[in-house]
């Protein structure tokens, strides 16, 4: 929280602007006396280092204030915030997930599209490389962060993302017009599991990408996500491939994997699985797996599936 607080005050980018910085630079606009505890506990805290009244990050601060550090302080402190406040009573049954709590959804779609962006680009390009799509669809979009940033590494790639939020579409639209996306990029409301909803550029789609859209579907049971599997293979034609990514969850303490699956059990969401897990299901659905692609410092840990339909080239 104290780190979220120091980037949202702006002490953050005039620090990483100057390099060292006095307290007076650093707090800007801020209360003086607060201001001067606060850089106090950051370097009690290691996050800080001071010489002669002036303040550095250190080596661990550098690592806590990145981009996808902060994306995932915020997607646990910010989008998961309403939830863990009331986790007592939601352990004691006083409130329901869904009813008396829910997590913030603007902030979950920012900070996921952050983790998206840094963590998953590149292995997204690797597992489409042999196949040189000209359009890609994904399903779940978010704010568009995944295409724009493919968009950015093949020019001739037209991208269409759909979305359930109307909130995350306008930010995805917003995004796309600040990278000069104007004709390449489409995005729209539409639900990830029905393809009668999806707008008709989806049809054009060279490869379909999915990332964390389904997992939570768990919690109405595997049939449920064997169905929806069903569902999506219908849509693919010869030679479309349906990229997959998931969280693997090992229940272990490394990369917040024991926080992500606290927020699932807290909401009621489908818990995530291993590959394992996920492998058997592909078996029991009209889809086959035909490769898997990992990233282990994602944050959590993420499998990529790539998948076709049953009986296609």
């Amino acid at each position: 929280m104290a780190i979220r607080a120091f980037a949202e005050s702006g002490g953050l980018d005039r620090l990483r602007a100057k390099g060292w910085a006095s307290a007076e630079e650093l707090l800007d606009g801020a209360s003086a006396e607060v201001g001067r505890g606060f850089l106090t506990y950051l370097r009690v805290s290691g996050v800080l280092d001071e010489w002669d009244g002036r303040f550095r990050l250190t080596p661990r601060g550098t690592l806590l204030t990145s981009e996808i550090s902060l994306a995932r302080v915020g997607f646990y402190v910010e989008a998961y915030g309403p939830v863990t406040r009331r986790m007592g009573d939601l352990l004691t049954g006083r409130a329901t997930y869904g009813q008396d709590v829910v997590r913030a959804g603007g902030p979950l779609s920012r900070h996921s599209g952050a983790v998206t962006a840094v963590s998953y680009v590149g292995l997204v390009a690797e597992a489409l490389a042999g196949r040189q799509p000209r359009s890609v669809l994904d399903l779940g979009c978010g704010d568009g962060s995944l295409l724009i940033r493919l968009c950015a590494l093949h020019p001739e790639l037209s991208v269409v993302g759909i979305d359930i939020s109307p909130d995350a579409v306008e930010a995805a639209r917003s995004n796309s017009r600040q990278a000069g996306l104007e004709g390449r990029a489409v995005f729209e409301v539409a639900d990830a599991f029905s393809p009668d909803t999806w707008p008709r550029s989806a049809s054009d789609a060279d490869a379909v990408i999915g990332v964390g859209v389904l997992h939570e579907l768990f919690r109405d049971g595997e049939d449920a996500v064997i169905a929806i599997l069903d569902r999506l293979a219908e849509t693919l034609t010869d030679g479309q491939v349906f990229l997959l990514g998931e969280p693997e969850l090992r229940y272990d303490n490394r990369a917040n994997d024991s926080d992500f699956f606290l927020v699932h059990v807290l909401t009621n969401q489908g818990t995530p699985r291993d590959r394992t897990a996920w492998l058997n299901v592909f078996r029991k659905s009209r889809l086959t797996c035909e490769r898997v692609f990992t990233n282990a410092v994602a944050g959590p840990r993420t499998c990529f599936y790539e998948l076709s339909a049953r009986g296609a080239a």
